[in-house]
């Protein structure tokens, strides 16, 4: 499950506004999935995207609603169904609709590849044409991210090409022995200024923030910087450092990419980051606070009063787990 919060105030006046502001919403165009939307004193609270296959059949969509009302229980919640799969569809809707109940209930949608149904299986319907709304237009305008499909939003944090390996390894080599040469604090130095440069980095430059990242005061340093100021240059720096790290290095970037997408309230990348984590280290520290936020629906809004107990907890998980990543600590 992905979950977004909008940061721009769009009017949406219809449902063809609407169809046409959820990839912007959510980070993509979705495919046989479930979206929830929260809606809270008229204005959209926050976007919430899982497969259908996962809420059908022998899965339920009760996780989903629970912790998406228990968060905000005063809320109103719009459900659509991404599919062209009539029964699958009504299935998984009606169940959102059993579960938030007729007062919370706004509306339920079906969106296939051409038409729109309502309310009901044999509800009022619409066609997509496939035209720019106005809504989508503005959204666009405002530099809301609308990748085509989710495997474009994974390809975009996959890393180095084959060619490239070769001469990043060599890279990293070199990086690895300079840091130690200089010390912890030539070290803190260095990052200091590495976060502080107010241009695009190397190469050479991301790959010494990927070898400072793995260190555990790295991690939690980055994190107390990270605020609504500061989180689209952080998503912007560690989006160029995973796009320039070895696999084995790339833990640490991507969980601080996580926290940034997350705090920009692009909820797909987040989720992105932290399926890519799984496959590569499912035990990183930054990967289990990725995935407390998102299990409590945790707002971006809320970092700034939750941030040092948050925080605190991380400490003690990266004591736990050891510093066995970083070639610094070896």
């Amino acid at each position: 499950m992905s979950i977004s919060e909008p940061q721009a105030r769009l009017a949406v006046r219809n449902i063809e506004d609407l169809v046409g502001l959820v990839p912007y919403l959510i980070g993509f165009h979705p495919q046989e999935s479930l979206v929830a939307i929260v809606i809270e004193a008229g204005r959209v609270t926050v976007t919430a995207r899982v497969d259908l296959a996962a809420v059908s059949g022998a899965g339920s969509p009760a996780g989903l609603v629970t912790r998406l009302f228990e968060r905000y229980p005063g809320a109103g919640g719009w459900f659509l169904a991404y599919t062209d799969d009539d029964a699958l569809a009504w299935e998984v809707l009606e169940g959102c609709a059993a579960l938030v109940g007729v007062v919370r209930l706004q509306r339920l949608l079906q969106v296939g590849s051409r038409s729109w149904r309502a309310d009901a299986a044999d509800g009022p319907t619409g066609e997509i044409t496939g035209a720019v709304t106005r809504v989508a237009a503005e959204a666009a305008v405002l530099g809301l991210p609308a990748r085509a499909t989710r495997l474009d939003l994974a390809a975009s944090i996959s890393g180095p090409t084959e060619a490239e390996t070769d001469r990043l390894e060599v890279g990293f080599a070199a990086a690895a022995a300079e840091l130690q040469r200089l010390g912890v604090r030539g070290r803190r130095r260095l990052l200091r200024w590495l976060l502080s440069a107010d241009r695009v980095p190397e190469v050479g430059e991301c790959i010494l923030l990927a070898l400072l990242a793995e260190l555990p005061e790295v991690q939690v340093r980055v994190l107390r910087q990270l605020s609504r100021e500061t989180a689209e240059r952080q998503l912007a720096l560690w989006t160029r450092v995973v796009r320039y790290s070895l696999v084995e290095h790339q833990a640490a970037a991507l969980g601080l990419l996580g926290m940034a997408a997350w705090q920009t309230g692009d909820g797909a990348l987040q989720m992105v980051c932290l399926e890519r984590l799984d496959r590569i280290d499912p035990l990183a520290p930054l990967a289990a606070l990725l995935d407390s936020l998102n299990a409590a629906v945790m707002p971006p809004t809320e970092w700034e009063h939750y941030r040092e107990s948050l925080l605190a907890t991380f400490s003690d998980q990266l004591r736990v787990a050891g510093r066995r990543t970083s070639p610094l600590r070896r």
